[in-house]
């Protein structure tokens, strides 16, 4: 089959729902909280907790109930009764109006009514949009809360994760070090696994990435890759890890082979959506190299997967996303440089501004932005 492009780069809509860790919150009535899974199922009842390792829900049929534990792996989407407080903030945050919704938040945060299942959401939903506005270091130290007061929910590796972004954005990485030595001690002391624990490993590797250091970052990826009985989206990230450190290595085959194996498996969106891009920057040079345009549009379909098909679900970081839209921006400008036809160019050119708009707007802080982007 082969690529319109006309047909296949439509206007993108992406809904800033799915970027947001919120989880879907009802507000009609008394409904039930509702967990639907892979399998099509729908379980309904009372969200007991939301561990690191298992979603825990009580469910009533009849007379009868019966606590079950969900692993993470099999949990397509969460949604919560009541919080309307809450859902007003995701809704601000939704219109782009983040100081409001910071505020909202700080409020739901201290609230003494507020649900003690819906805390430890509250407090990520904060942090991370106190990311998207560029307080990264507040951010940062806001994650590190949530994971000291909570560190066996499930957000404990969404947080760590969002303190490397932040300390890597700030160009600071051995304060994130520090940072994530602090969160993993907080892990070891409140309880968590120790077979859990080696995920740190990740996020000691990614900070090594960031120094430039691919030979110690590989060691910590391997651990992480090797690690068995945890979630399998955490062990796709540090291969995902292994497969940059390959690529900026100049081993180009195994990085391919490495990226190939992980769009095949079915995990987050976000190991997804980085696989791809590491696919179409491989695919990038080689069409730039060979000023292929054939070449570049088959990369650009590959960072835009990034964007319309793996946006970053509930709970996942957005890095990849932003790197997909500010490289599939990148892609158009360069399609645009070696378009000949007059109204070719102008198309390619201004989708190239549409996609650094959107990732602007959404993401008015990214690091994926260009540094002359607010000016």
């Amino acid at each position: 089959m082969q690529f319109s492009p006309m047909k296949q780069l439509p206007n993108i809509a992406f809904g800033l729902s799915l970027v947001l860790p919120a989880l879907v919150l009802s507000t009609q009535g008394i409904a039930q909280d509702k967990v639907r899974l892979r399998n099509g199922t729908v379980a309904e009842g009372r969200i007991e907790s939301e561990d690191y390792n298992a979603l825990v829900i009580k469910t009533k049929k009849g007379k009868d109930e019966k606590v079950e534990r969900l692993n993470w792996d099999d949990v397509v989407e969460v949604t919560y009764s009541g919080a309307v407080e809450y859902q007003q903030a995701v809704n601000q945050i939704a219109g782009g109006n983040f100081a409001a919704a910071v505020q909202k938040l700080e409020a739901v945060v201290a609230s003494a009514s507020l649900r003690k299942e819906l805390k430890p959401l509250a407090m990520f939903q904060l942090a991370l949009t106190q990311q998207r506005m560029g307080k990264f270091s507040e951010a940062a130290t806001a994650m590190q809360d949530l994971a000291k007061n909570f560190p066996k929910s499930r957000y404990l590796v969404p947080a760590s994760q969002a303190i490397v972004d932040c300390y890597v954005a700030l160009n600071d990485p051995a304060t994130g070090a520090t940072a994530i030595e602090a969160v993993s001690k907080a892990a070891t002391d409140g309880g968590v696994d120790a077979l859990a624990l080696v995920v740190f490993e990740y996020f000691r590797g990614r900070l090594k990435e960031a120094q430039k250091d691919t030979v110690g970052a590989k060691v910590k990826y391997q651990a992480a890759a090797a690690a068995r009985n945890v979630q399998n989206s955490w062990t796709a990230m540090a291969r995902l890890g292994l497969a940059r450190c390959e690529y900026a290595e100049g081993r180009v085959d195994q990085a391919k082979d490495a990226y190939r194996a992980l769009v095949d498996l079915d995990v987050g969106n976000e190991v997804l959506a980085g696989a791809w891009n590491g696919l179409a920057d491989i695919h990038f040079q080689d069409a730039m190299k060979a000023k292929n345009a054939e070449k570049l549009t088959e990369a650009l379909f590959m960072y835009l997967r990034g964007v319309v098909e793996f946006g970053p679900a509930p709970g996942e970081g957005t890095s990849e996303y932003e790197r997909s839209l500010a490289s599939a921006s990148r892609t158009f400008q360069q399609l645009a440089e070696l378009e000949t036809d007059d109204a070719r160019k102008k198309q390619n050119a201004a989708r190239a501004r549409q996609r650094m708009e959107q990732l602007r707007k959404e993401f008015p802080s990214s690091p994926h932005l260009p540094k002359d982007a607010g000016k």
